[in-house]
């Protein structure tokens, strides 16, 4: 079983940077969050090719906190494209972990390899499971130049529900996550806070359950970095 990392998972404490500190309360509007990342393996191209920016991952989060916690909402979702090995090939994986309130929790997974697809849905046959990508943008840090997709557009459909959210990120929701190997660079381009519209209907009631708009939304896109890494320490 996935989980959403927030959902109803209430947090305290503080954040100090630099001489500025910044109390947590304990509350409706904050929220605990954590994850880990790939470990030694991350989304690349086959080995005959350049690195490419086509073999990523995305990463979606959306969490609406609540006094009533059974009435909380979260969604994380997870995609993957990458050459596995020699007799994998590329592997298309996606997962989805969807709680619309204490007690309504959907589960959806999807991989595709060797021209396969192999789904598992906990809401009836899963129907959709799409990411869109536009508004792309050159960013330039000290690692170079890196392109990104401003906007992704998740679509999500079960037996009962049709799910969007749609995120429109700007420059400064981001921060570059640098996983450097020995032979390359694995770059996370990780926003917060990002205005993100989710739609939730329920088709069995032909009912919109969520039409909204926060500004809370998390996102990524990650791919292999087109530079030399640094020497290892010795």
């Amino acid at each position: 079983m996935w989980n959403t990392y927030s959902h109803a998972a209430g947090v305290e404490g503080k954040v100090k940077i630099g001489d500025e500190e910044f109390i947590v309360e304990k509350g409706d509007t904050t929220r605990a969050y954590g994850d880990s990342n790939w470990g030694e393996t991350m989304p690349s191209s086959p080995p005959e090719q350049e690195p490419s920016m086509k073999y990523a991952w995305g990463w979606y989060y959306i969490n609406i906190p609540a006094d009533d916690k059974s009435q909380e909402l979260s969604i994380i979702a997870g995609t993957g494209l990458s050459y596995a090995d020699a007799f994998l090939g590329i592997i298309d994986a996606r997962f989805c972990d969807i709680r619309l309130d204490g007690k309504t929790h959907v589960e959806l997974r999807t991989v595709e390899v060797w021209d396969l697809t192999f789904a598992s849905c906990s809401d009836g046959t899963l129907q959709r499971f799409d990411v869109e990508r536009s508004h792309w943008t050159n960013i330039t840090d000290s690692f170079g130049n890196a392109t990104i997709p401003l906007r992704q557009l998740v679509t999500l459909e079960t037996e009962s529900y049709f799910i969007t959210m749609d995120f429109n990120s700007i420059v400064t929701n981001y921060n570059r996550l640098v996983y450097p190997f020995t032979s390359y660079v694995f770059s996370d381009f990780e926003g917060l806070g990002v205005s993100t519209n989710l739609l939730i209907v329920d088709k069995k009631a032909e009912k919109t359950l969520r039409n909204i708009t926060v500004k809370t939304g998390g996102l990524e896109y990650g791919y292999r970095f087109n530079i030399t890494a640094p020497p290892a320490p010795k």
